[in-house]
């Protein structure tokens, strides 16, 4: 009988033995480098973190070289007029005909009535000369046409030609800015920081560093700390009609500390950006009696393909602190720090001692 007993309490505990080792995070099984399925299907590509590797993949210039450089292509072109714009057009020598504006142009309603709007033809409908196609041409072609066509009629047709109310090409200013809205381009380019400012700027809530900017059914995450140092202003950056910009929220800005780091948190982007060193200060170092330096990782997963990188650095080395200190990191990356095997299986004898111990009374007491 108690052999039979003492075989259940042996029986039990070893099934206690069992959850406590698979129980948690594990990363044993994690190569060093390569392909690594989960048990859930889950594929990641591991990369080990070298200089060579750090280089690459922190900032990847060439990617951003690559998907931006058609974005700052072909900036400042002329303006061309659109229906729903409204032209202020003065003939100087009659003032008759085209009587001066002054001051009177406060609202657009009052460019519509005394200026010249452009119809949904392209037409504005002007003295002597009727019907003028203006859509789709630039102020200058303006300015240049219509004394020729006045010639027949005037002596000296001098005038000016220019867009009192511009109607025709919105953008959008959306998200965490203080006066979000549909704006409207002008003669004079409008850069993505320019649009920012016209919004009211960006408000606390909102991360100056992440801009969302979609255009012609395409998104760009304009990261301005990447952008900026490969090479790129978003002040240089001018917007198109139909755009929009979207300006993310600061708390979507975080990094997750996971594992045996002194402090576990969810870690807000800081603007300037962060390495892997800032990240593991602000979580106040690796716990020095649990903590496998070792086997450090980063888990990152690209939002546009959902393929994830895990990095193993192994800081084992002091001067392989160097690397941490160079590789960048990302929104919404994961840093797990792991454990040591002595810490995982004090933590298996921690579970099985009180349980065998139990065990152990309710034997004596059925004696």
């Amino acid at each position: 009988m108690k052999l039979y007993q003492s075989l259940i309490i042996l029986s039990l505990s070893l099934g206690s033995f069992g959850c406590a080792v698979t129980s948690g995070l594990q990363s044993y099984d994690v190569p060093d480098q390569g392909r690594y399925e989960t048990n859930l299907g889950a594929v990641l590509n591991v990369v080990k973190l070298t200089p060579e590797t750090v280089q690459a993949f922190s900032l990847d210039h060439a990617v951003v070289q690559q998907n931006y450089a058609a974005l700052f292509k072909d900036q400042r072109v002329a303006y061309r007029l659109t229906n729903g714009d409204v032209l202020s057009i003065q003939l100087w020598a009659y003032p008759e005909i085209t009587p001066p504006l002054g001051n009177n142009v406060s609202n657009d309603l009052s460019a519509q009535s005394i200026g010249y709007p452009i119809d949904s033809s392209g037409y504005i409908q002007f003295p002597l000369i009727g019907r003028y196609k203006a859509e789709g041409k630039t102020l200058e072609q303006v300015n240049r046409e219509l004394p020729q066509l006045l010639k027949r009629y005037l002596k000296n047709p001098d005038l000016t030609a220019r867009v009192i109310s511009y109607e025709g090409k919105p953008y959008s200013v959306q998200g965490n800015v203080t006066k979000g809205g549909v704006f409207y381009l002008r003669d004079q380019p409008i850069s993505v920081y320019t649009a920012l400012g016209l919004a009211g700027g960006v408000t606390e809530l909102g991360d100056n560093t992440s801009v969302r900017l979609i255009r012609n059914g395409v998104t760009y995450n304009l990261n301005t700390i990447e952008l900026e140092k490969a090479g790129y202003s978003l002040h240089k950056l001018l917007l198109q009609p139909d755009d929009t910009l979207y300006v993310n929220a600061r708390e979507n800005q975080k990094i997750y500390v996971m594992g045996e780091a002194q402090k576990n948190q969810a870690l807000p982007m800081r603007d300037q950006g962060m390495t892997l060193s800032d990240v593991l200060g602000e979580s106040l170092g690796i716990n020095p009696t649990s903590a496998s330096a070792s086997r450090v990782y980063v888990l990152r997963t690209n939002p546009k393909d959902h393929t994830s990188e895990l990095f193993h650095l192994n800081l084992m080395s002091l001067g392989d602190f160097s690397l941490a200190n160079q590789f960048q990191m990302k929104s919404n990356d994961i840093v797990y720090v792991d454990a040591t095997g002595l810490t995982r299986w004090q933590r298996v004898v921690n579970q099985i001692i009180p349980f065998s111990n139990a065990l152990y009374n309710l034997d004596r007491l059925g004696q």
